[in-house]
């Protein structure tokens, strides 16, 4: 179950990771506070929806575990 979760975690890292740099990079670059709050919330969802995503399946590796061990 350890190895089938290290690709999701890791595209989910990365993800996150690119929303945090364009979160940074909205900041930098001179434009309106409501643009840059609307952005900053976009990303925050986008980091949520990851974290979720993981979550459920990190639950789907589990329960598909325990199925494959009752077979035997």
């Amino acid at each position: 179950m350890r190895k089938a979760m290290i690709m999701p975690i890791f595209f989910g890292m990365i993800v996150i990771a690119v929303a945090a740099g364009y979160a940074v990079v909205f900041f930098l670059i001179p434009m309106p506070l409501i643009i840059k709050l609307i952005a900053a919330a976009a990303e925050t969802a986008l980091a949520a929806a990851m974290v979720y995503v993981l979550i459920q399946r990190n639950k789907e590796l589990k329960k598909e575990e325990k199925d494959d061990l009752s077979k035997y």
